[in-house]
């Protein structure tokens, strides 16, 4: 009989392709992930590791065994999620992960769910849009709430569930005092130009998915900042604009929320997504189930 927990940590090592990387996906040391690994071989009766004394690397069969494993797993989490719906409680252990910049407006309808059904545990991370997917689908995190910069939002894809949370507009965020504050229409194409020509351009760095829609928009009107300046959140850039340090791109609720700051509209609309995603083998799942309401709850407004 072959161990479960012992195939999630080949398929985890046939993801992360070296014994520490997946110790420190589990939280293992790495000699007892090779433990493991040596005692799933017995199991099998077949060699699934070739080790030299550099690294290790599957073998054949134990690339095909990592593939059964994928879907022997999903298989056990589709009939736990079953069973746990028959049962009918919201209890467990659920690891959500959201963008720091939703989750003050998500958190504490997290902990008034808590305290509703006392065998709940949320574990709360922090993540990135980016690897936030991979991170769903490997298992890391049951629920991850994202932002997403892209004209067309992801679909559903394979063992991944898609959960569209709300669209909001992305404005120019201004100083208060700025000249166009009072401007009735949107900012043209040439003010833009002329505004970040003109002041210091506040945006994330370099890999951040906003960072890359903004960029994105920009060379579509041919602005192109002289100088700018990099952080981490987008609360964080909304404080700076209101002190004068700058402008940026921002999501209208946002701004709007920061005193000092005036939205510009754009002439040419730019939108972000709220999106949630789950497994599909998780769908039944009560607990997860109510995570994934109340995160629609918290967010879902319009904006």
């Amino acid at each position: 009989m072959l161990d479960l927990r012992r195939l999630e940590i080949l398929r985890r090592f046939a993801a992360h392709g070296t014994i520490t990387a997946t110790a420190a996906d589990l939280g293992y040391s790495p000699s007892a992930i090779s433990q493991q690994l040596a005692t799933l071989e017995r199991e099998a009766g077949v060699a699934l590791i070739e080790r030299t004394a550099q690294r290790a690397s599957l073998t054949d069969a134990g690339r095909e065994l990592a593939e059964h494993a994928a879907r022997i797993l999903a298989a056990a989490e589709t009939a736990r999620s079953r069973m746990r719906a028959r049962a009918g409680t919201v209890s467990g252990r659920v690891n959500v992960s959201c963008i720091h910049a939703l989750a003050p407006a998500l958190a504490p309808h997290l902990a008034a769910l808590q305290r509703a059904h006392p065998e709940l545990n949320v574990v709360a991370h922090e993540t990135g849009s980016a690897t936030a997917a991979a991170a769903v689908l490997e298992g890391r995190y049951d629920l991850a709430v994202i932002d997403d910069w892209s004209t067309h939002p992801p679909t559903e894809d394979s063992g991944l569930s898609v959960h569209r949370l709300r669209r909001e507009d992305i404005v120019l965020a201004v100083p208060a005092e700025h000249p166009l504050a009072d401007q009735p229409g949107p900012a043209t194409a040439a003010q833009l130009r002329q505004i970040v020509h003109d002041h210091t351009w506040l945006c994330a760095p370099t890999g951040q998915l906003s960072r890359a829609a903004g960029d994105r928009y920009l060379s579509t009107v041919d602005a192109t900042p002289p100088q700018r300046w990099e952080f981490e959140g987008l609360h964080i850039l909304a404080a700076l604009v209101a002190t004068g340090a700058g402008v940026a791109f921002l999501p209208v609720g946002l701004a709007q929320e920061q005193a000092g700051v005036t939205a510009l509209r754009l002439a040419t609309r730019m939108q972000r997504t709220i999106l949630a995603l789950t497994r599909t083998t998780t769908r039944e799942d009560p607990a997860i189930t109510a995570c994934l309401h109340t995160a629609q709850q918290a967010l879902s407004s319009s904006r």
